[in-house]
C-alpha cells in the first residue's frame, strides 16, 4: 500500500472522533482533510441517501486513508425501527400552533399542507392501534409534541402541546407507547448484508432494547461474511430508549462499543435523568471494558456557524471529563457549512479536557480493566508501567482484546498498534488513546522493536532515550513479553 509519509494522528487527542459522511464532506478533497482534522471514524448513516451513494462514500474514504498513511475505520449505522412522516407535497413544511388539533394516520399519499384539519401520515401502519389517550407523539426530536386525545378508526386525533414548524420525512417518537416494532429490521439486516460486503467495519443498531436485538443482527452479519468470504464487521449498539437501560449489562456484553445517542434519550427522559442515564451507560461499558461514544449534536450550532457556542464547548469537555472514549458530529459534518471547522473544534476541546485530566494528582491511579482474567491483568501492569515510568508511548503488536483492555484502563500515554493488516487496524479506530499503523509481520521481537522505534521516530511520536512501554506477543496468544526500555537503546 502506498504511504505519503503524512502523519494524520500527530496532536490527535486521545478521544476518538467519529464523523457524520454526507453531501458536505463526502468530496475526496473535504474526506482527506477531516482525517487531518482528526477523524478516527466515518459514520454513514444509511438512514439517508442510498446504497449506491453510501458505496461511493466508502470508497473515498478508502482512498483518502491510503493516501494519508492511516487506517481509519467506517462505521455504517443503520436505521433502525423508525417511524417517520411522510413527504409534505411540493416539499412545503407546517407551521403547528399550541392548541391546533392534528391528526395521525398510515399511509404513503403526501401529506397536504393546505388542509383544513391538520393530517399527518406516517411509513408506520400500527399507530393508530398502539397509542393511547394521554400518550405523548413527539416530531422531530421534540421540537414539536402533540398529545393524543382521542382514538378513532385508523387515525390518532391530538393536540399540539409544544408549537413549531415540521418538514417532511422528520422522525416521530412515541416515549410513552409500547410498540411493536422492533430492530432489527427487515430494512436494517438488507443493509446489514451490504455493510458486511462492502468491508464496513463496524454496523451500529438503532433503538436496541435488549441483547436478543444484536444476537439477531450479529447472526445475520455472520452468515453474510460467511457467504461473501467477508470480514464480520463489530457491532455497537446506540442507546436510544429508556427500556435499554434496564438491560445495559446484557446488552454491553454482546458489543464492542456503546453509543449514548443524547437527543434521543433526552427525547424520551424527562431532562433531570438524562445525566443519571448517560452514568450507567458509562458504568456499563467500565464494567465490559468497551469504549463509550457520545453521540448527536454536540457542536450543533457549528452547522452554520464556524465557532461552537460555550454551552457546546461545556458538552464536549464534559463528555471527556465523563470518560468518553469517543465524540461524535452528526449534521455538523454531514450538511453544515463548517464540517472541517467542526472536527478541528472538537479536537482542540479534548485536547484541552485531556491536558486538564492528565494534571490532577488523583489521576495517577489506574481506572477500569479489573478482574482476574490474564489480559485485564496485563492491561493494568501495562499502564501501571507507562504512568510510574513517565514513558512517552506503549508500543504493541496488534490484539484487540488487550488493546480494548489496555484502553480502558483510562491511561494517557498514547498507545502505537501494529500489524499488517489494515481491517485489523480499522477495527481499533473506537478504543480511546490507540493508533495503528500498518507494517509487515515481524520476524521476532527484536525486529519488531527495531521497526516499530523506526517509523514513530520518522514521524517525530517518540524521541530516542525516552522511555516507552514495549508489549509483544506473536503467536495469537495476546501479550506475552512487557518490559519499559529506551526507544533507540540495542533491542534485546
Amino acid at each position: 500500500m502506498a504511504r505519503s509519509g503524512t502523519d494524520a494522528f500527530r496532536h490527535a487527542p486521545l478521544t476518538r472522533i467519529v464523523a457524520t459522511v454526507g453531501p458536505a464532506s463526502n468530496a475526496p478533497a473535504t474526506l482527506e482533510r477531516l482525517v487531518h482534522a482528526g477523524v478516527s471514524v466515518f459514520r454513514l448513516n444509511m438512514s439517508h441517501g442510498d446504497p449506491a451513494s453510501h458505496a461511493k462514500s466508502l470508497a473515498a474514504i478508502r482512498r483518502a486513508a491510503d493516501r494519508l498513511g492511516t487506517e481509519t475505520a467506517v462505521l455504517a449505522d443503520l436505521p433502525g425501527p423508525k417511524i417517520r412522516l411522510q413527504p409534505i407535497a411540493e416539499g412545503r413544511e407546517i407551521s403547528l400552533r399550541r392548541g391546533q388539533a392534528v391528526r395521525f394516520v398510515a399511509g404513503t399519499a403526501p401529506i397536504d399542507p393546505d388542509a383544513a384539519t391538520v393530517t399527518l401520515r406516517t411509513d408506520y401502519p400500527r399507530l393508530a392501534a398502539e397509542a393511547r389517550p394521554g400518550q405523548r407523539v413527539l416530531i422531530d426530536d421534540g421540537k414539536v409534541a402533540l398529545r393524543v386525545r382521542a382514538r378513532t378508526r385508523g387515525a390518532l386525533e391530538c393536540t399540539c402541546d409544544v408549537a413549531g414548524t415540521i418538514a417532511g420525512r422528520k422522525g416521530v417518537n412515541l416515549p410513552d407507547t409500547e410498540l411493536s416494532l422492533r430492530a432489527p429490521t427487515p430494512r436494517d439486516l438488507a443493509l446489514a448484508r451490504w455493510a458486511v460486503r462492502h468491508g464496513a467495519d463496524f454496523v451500529a443498531l438503532s433503538f436496541v432494547e435488549d441483547a436478543d436485538d444484536l444476537h439477531a443482527l450479529r447472526a445475520v452479519l455472520q452468515r453474510e461474511a460467511r457467504r461473501a468470504r467477508a470480514r464480520v464487521p463489530q457491532v455497537v449498539a446506540k442507546i436510544e430508549r429508556p427500556v435499554a437501560l434496564g438491560n445495559l449489562d446484557a446488552i454491553a456484553a454482546g458489543s464492542v462499543a456503546l453509543m449514548v445517542a443524547r437527543g434521543d434519550l433526552a427525547v424520551e427522559l424527562e431532562f433531570a435523568r438524562v445525566p443519571v442515564a448517560q452514568r450507567s451507560i458509562q458504568a456499563a461499558c467500565d464494567t465490559a471494558g468497551i469504549p463509550c461514544i457520545v453521540a448527536t449534536q454536540m457542536l450543533e450550532s457549528m452547522i452554520h456557524a464556524p465557532t461552537p457556542t460555550r454551552a457546546e464547548a461545556s458538552d464536549v469537555a464534559n463528555a471527556v471529563f465523563g470518560g468518553a472514549d469517543a465524540v461524535m458530529l452528526s449534521g455538523e459534518t454531514a450538511k453544515g457549512d463548517y464540517p472541517v471547522q467542526s472536527v478541528e473544534a472538537m479536537r482542540a476541546i479534548a485536547l484541552r479536557a485531556e491536558e486538564w485530566i492528565a494534571a490532577q494528582p488523583s489521576h495517577a491511579a489506574i481506572q477500569g480493566a479489573t478482574g482476574p482474567e490474564t489480559h485485564l491483568i496485563l492491561a493494568r501492569s501495562t499502564a501501571q508501567l507507562a504512568i510510574e515510568g513517565q514513558a512517552r508511548a506503549i508500543i504493541t503488536w496488534t490484539d484487540l482484546r488487550s488493546l480494548r483492555a489496555i484502553s480502558q484502563t483510562d491511561v494517557d500515554v498514547p498507545v502505537y498498534a501494529f500489524a499488517d493488516s489494515d481491517a485489523e487496524l480499522r477495527a481499533l479506530a473506537l478504543l480511546r488513546g490507540v493508533r495503528g499503523i500498518r507494517v509487515p509481520r515481524p520476524v521476532d521481537t527484536r525486529d519488531f522493536v527495531r521497526t516499530a522505534e523506526r517509523l514513530l521516530a520518522a514521524r517525530g511520536l517518540v524521541r530516542a532515550g525516552e522511555r516507552v512501554v514495549v508489549a509483544t506477543g506473536f503467536a495469537g496468544r495476546g501479550t506475552e513479553r512487557l518490559w519499559v526500555r529506551q526507544a533507540g537503546a540495542k533491542a534485546v
